[in-house]
């Protein structure tokens, strides 16, 4: 039991040598970005990922029968002739002490099968270096579903460099873990070589606030490509007159960016959508109460909800009419993708 303690003390230094040795590594590449005035830190809205994965506490006369049920979902959805079906019952045992919800631990097993390959003892341990860490037990199964190479012990590096690089941007501790928990492919080594790249493309447009902000509700920044981000803040600013500060407060780049064409088409066809004027978008910006006349549904409301709520309560539509005008705009947007293809070849 000494012998443990120890060991973990050790660990933790060495973590903190490694945060020290990386944030000088990173601060000579951050002295080339230019600089941006400070301003408040804009709150933050809820996490990406819910508690909503989380499951009450199961008494423990009804945790085999929890086992039986979910194992048996799982193995009709699979075929697992790999499968050690002991070492699986105890493994998703093991994921309701953590009180994951039933159909969260059948959906997470059933995309990752490989997940079943692993015995329950590494998985405790794996999970106990993840609390080293900081992660909280909503944060263990997203984490290792989407990085298979932690329960493999090849990864620990990389999740290092990644929450050290984060930390030298000055992004909040509770903030670089959520945002490895909801896009663990940051942890691969080419997205860490990339990701400077990707902050730093936010800050031509953004302040540091805004940009911090912003990958903290929007962790895919991080691994989409920059052309992908500079299409959809393009579109934001050219066809919808949106600014920094409302897209922001959004998870727009959570989604394609034919999730965003679609809504945005579809509430200006539908009459509640109009491209505000110069002086809308300035009185916006400067937060001014003059100008109500646009009226127009705020970003995150066209973008961040449900299709049912999107098409009822802002453009009094159905879903029904919603879901035939997105099948449509995705037929032009895949020709467009095509001519945008075609003519790029013939340039060559």
């Amino acid at each position: 039991m000494k012998l443990c303690m120890l060991t973990k003390r050790l660990y933790c230094r060495s973590i903190g040598c490694y945060v020290f040795a990386l944030d000088r590594k990173y601060m000579s590449l951050l002295r080339n970005i230019p600089h941006v005035r400070n301003q408040t830190p804009v709150p933050l809205a809820t996490s990406v990922l819910s508690f909503s994965s989380h499951a009450r506490n199961i008494p423990e006369r009804d945790i085999e029968v929890q086992v039986d049920d979910i194992w048996s979902e799982i193995y009709s959805q699979n075929r697992l002739p790999f499968a050690d079906i002991r070492s699986c019952r105890e493994i998703i045992k093991y994921l309701l002490s953590l009180h994951y919800h039933r159909n969260h631990i059948i959906r997470k097993l059933c995309e990752n099968t490989v997940l079943l390959k692993f015995p329950v003892h590494r998985w405790k341990e794996t999970v106990e270096n993840l609390q080293t860490y900081g992660f909280q037990e909503y944060q263990f199964l997203p984490v290792l579903a989407g990085c298979h190479d932690l329960l493999h012990g090849s990864a620990w590096n990389n999740l290092q460099e990644i929450l050290m690089l984060l930390h030298s941007l000055e992004i909040p501790k509770r903030h670089r873990l959520q945002i490895v928990a909801s896009n663990p492919k940051v942890i691969s080594s080419e997205n860490i070589q990339n990701c400077m790249l990707r902050y730093s493309n936010l800050l031509k447009v953004f302040t540091k606030n805004e940009a911090q902000t912003l990958v903290a509700k929007n962790p895919t920044l991080f691994t989409d490509s920059v052309a992908e981000t500079n299409k959809k803040i393009n579109y934001m600013y050219n066809e919808m007159g949106i600014r920094q500060k409302e897209i922001t407060e959004s998870q727009v780049f959570e989604y394609p960016l034919s999730h965003l064409i679609t809504r945005h088409q579809f509430a200006e066809r539908a009459g509640v959508y109009k491209l505000p004027d110069k002086h809308e978008i300035a009185a916006k910006e400067r937060k001014l109460r003059t100008v109500v006349a646009s009226a127009n549904p705020s970003l995150s409301d066209l973008v961040d909800t449900s299709n049912l709520s999107f098409a009822s309560s802002f453009c009094s539509m159905s879903v029904a009419e919603y879901k035939a005008f997105s099948e449509m705009m995705n037929e032009e947007l895949q020709e467009d993708d095509t001519d945008s293809d075609s003519s790029d070849s013939d340039s060559e």
